[in-house]
């Protein structure tokens, strides 16, 4: 009976914190990975699902069967893996936080090409990253926590040693730089996640506890309201998911938040997003599916 009253307790909490709002409690949880030390989780338009831990890229059926793993064998030495974004599924972008790297990968897993983070922009803007291989450039490393892809090939990186987040072109030209630090309209304290549609950039910033809305071109549109204790956020068919340790607020397109759905979980959720007739759920430790 204690147990009980003490899940309603927490239940209650929860409920409060999101305002109040219809939400939707499932059960039924499946765990279909164990992956130690999980940072994020993607899919790409196949449905094939990335899940990146600390050492290597997972990448796993919808059955979450392991198809392939990449360890850094053919890219040079794995730092810290902080993120993955599949893009269209014929080339994706692995982060390194570490190391100061984004890596480009083909739909074969091969190694396309690695983008140096600079910690400064100053010097690199508006040119090519090859240069520093050629040894034209010589600063010091950013720290990539977050990647995302843009429709036309832009590459969009949150850089935690500068708070800001760069924006490369096409050809992996630095183009400028999003969202100096501040509070002010459309500066930025602590991103920590982000991911774009097909004419916007969203950033959430844990210490504003709100979602940043850009254009491609870094111009401010408008926030969406979050909470302090968000972890990631993700694009889907239904607009945008911010996603809590035990919770998933979803924004539609237009920006009004329409749906709040509490995940009762023993580990904090990291990271979720839908696939088929089910939500991946990622915590720490493990990978689960919820049957909606």
């Amino acid at each position: 009976m204690k147990e009980v009253l003490a899940s309603l307790l927490i239940l209650s909490t929860v409920l409060a914190r999101v305002g109040g709002a219809q939400d939707t409690l499932q059960t039924g949880f499946e765990v279909i990975a164990q992956i130690p030390e999980a940072r994020s989780l993607a899919i790409d338009p196949e449905g094939l699902i990335y899940v990146v831990s600390a050492s290597e890229l997972l990448q796993l059926d919808h059955l979450g069967e392991i198809k392939a793993r990449v360890d850094g064998t053919n890219a040079g030495v794995f730092g810290e893996l902080s993120d993955v974004d599949p893009g269209n599924g014929l080339i994706w972008v692995l982060a390194d936080a570490e190391k100061g790297n984004l890596f480009r990968f083909s739909k074969e897993l091969l190694h396309l090409e690695t983008i140096r983070v600079p910690r400064n922009t100053d010097r690199e803007l508006g040119h090519s990253p090859r240069l520093d291989l050629q040894g034209g450039f010589s600063t010091a490393l950013g720290q990539p926590i977050a990647v995302a892809t843009g429709v036309a090939g832009e590459l969009f990186a949150i850089d935690a040693s500068s708070q800001r987040v760069l924006k490369w072109d096409a050809s992996r030209r630095l183009e400028r730089v999003i969202g100096e630090f501040g509070s002010g309209a459309g500066q930025l304290v602590e991103p920590i996640s982000l991911t774009t549609d097909a004419s916007s950039l969203y950033v959430a910033d844990r210490a504003l506890g709100l979602v940043r809305v850009y254009d491609y071109f870094g111009g401010h549109i408008r926030n969406l309201k979050a909470e302090s204790d968000l972890n990631s956020i993700t694009v889907t068919q239904e607009g945008l998911w911010i996603i809590f340790p035990q919770s998933i607020w979803i924004y539609s397109h237009q920006g009004i938040l329409s749906r709040q759905m509490v995940i009762p979980l023993d580990d904090p959720l990291i990271a979720a997003a839908p696939l088929l007739d089910s939500i991946l759920l990622l915590t720490p430790i493990q990978l689960l599916r919820l049957e909606i």
